[in-house]
């Protein structure tokens, strides 16, 4: 039985992210569409019956066209859920920079610009929405120094956009968050965003991210060597992962098995971690838009995960959803 009420001592924070973005999953500056943004209202419905009140990190391109943001506005009234921002610096303006992968990333971008692209953001969601988001997730997880810096300087408190045990050096020179605490923790922008500065600002709620087996900081750096050259070359980060050895799990129905995910939940669990945050795409609602869902049946099958997902995991703990922002509250 899913406990929806105060959290329990035992139990465990579930929070539910949306990555709420055009339907473009190729990064774009033109012809940008939004179809995939009605499929929130079933999708909020199934949530509801639930019990499931999710965030959504919500692009600028969302929040600025009339249709989408009614529709967002009708999934989150009356607390149902909460609006945050989502970056995508290549389509949010001002757009000054050069349209080249490195800047797919919001850490790549000059910090002045940054702040800029952010202000937008915020104003524009300010607009749509009639209140001033909190939360905070980069695309693409582009997080650095300057950008907690904007975020402090636009009044945000939270940010959700640490993945532990990810590295992003190789794709457009992301971030690495290796190193990073699975557990919340403070940024402050005179410091790495892995490394938690007790008197910051700024609280992280980390992404749910581990593996099969534990302790983590046995198989993390076993992982990262079987995915170093010259293994990487032989695959044997692959073969380790098919023969259960040590596999890489993401708390995400677009990604993972239910039982891979329930899995990582135990582990994470075992570790100490009181927050889990389940986190997808709004354009794998729309068959076709994302890798993930190329058909209705895939769609159908990620609303069936979550749920599974869910149903397994109170097998396991009593279980509180609570928004973001909610869950800083709470564990910050």
């Amino acid at each position: 039985m899913i406990d929806r009420r105060d959290p329990p001592s035992d139990g465990v924070l579930l929070i539910a992210s949306i990555d709420t973005e055009e339907d473009n999953w190729h990064r774009s500056r033109h012809d940008v569409t939004l179809e995939n943004i009605q499929e929130l209202r079933p999708m909020a419905a199934f949530l509801e019956r639930l019990g499931v009140r999710p965030t959504y990190f919500t692009a600028y391109q969302v929040a600025a066209e009339h249709g989408a943001a009614e529709v967002l506005r009708e999934v989150c009234d009356g607390g149902r859920g909460e609006i945050a921002a989502h970056l995508h610096p290549w389509n949010t303006p001002p757009l000054t920079e050069a349209f080249v992968p490195r800047n797919s990333m919001l850490k790549n971008l000059p910090a002045e610009l940054q702040l800029a692209k952010l202000r937008r953001l915020t104003t524009v969601l300010e607009e749509a929405f009639e209140s001033t988001p909190r939360a905070f997730r980069a695309g693409r997880y582009g997080l650095g120094r300057d950008t907690v810096a904007a975020l402090l300087c636009c009044g945000y408190r939270v940010d959700s956009s640490v993945s532990p045990f990810l590295s992003l050096e190789r794709l457009d020179d992301g971030p690495t968050f290796v190193g990073a605490p699975m557990v919340p923790y403070r940024l402050a922008p005179d410091r790495d965003v892995r490394q938690p500065a007790p008197e910051g600002k700024l609280l992280e709620v980390p992404l749910s991210h581990g593996f099969n087996r534990g302790p983590f900081s046995f198989w993390d750096p076993a992982s990262r060597f079987l995915d170093a050259a010259p293994f990487r070359w032989l695959h044997l980060g692959g073969l380790a992962a098919r023969a259960g050895l040590v596999k890489r799990i993401v708390l995400c129905p677009e990604l993972a098995s239910v039982a891979d995910m329930l899995t990582l939940s135990r582990r994470l669990l075992e570790q100490g971690v009181r927050h889990l945050q389940l986190s997808w795409h709004s354009p794998s609602l729309k068959p076709g838009l994302s890798p993930f869902t190329a058909t209705a049946a895939d769609v159908a099958r990620l609303y069936a995960a979550v749920e599974a997902y869910l149903d397994g995991l109170s097998q396991i703990t009593p279980l509180t959803f609570a928004t973001v922002s909610e869950a800083a509250a709470v564990l910050g």
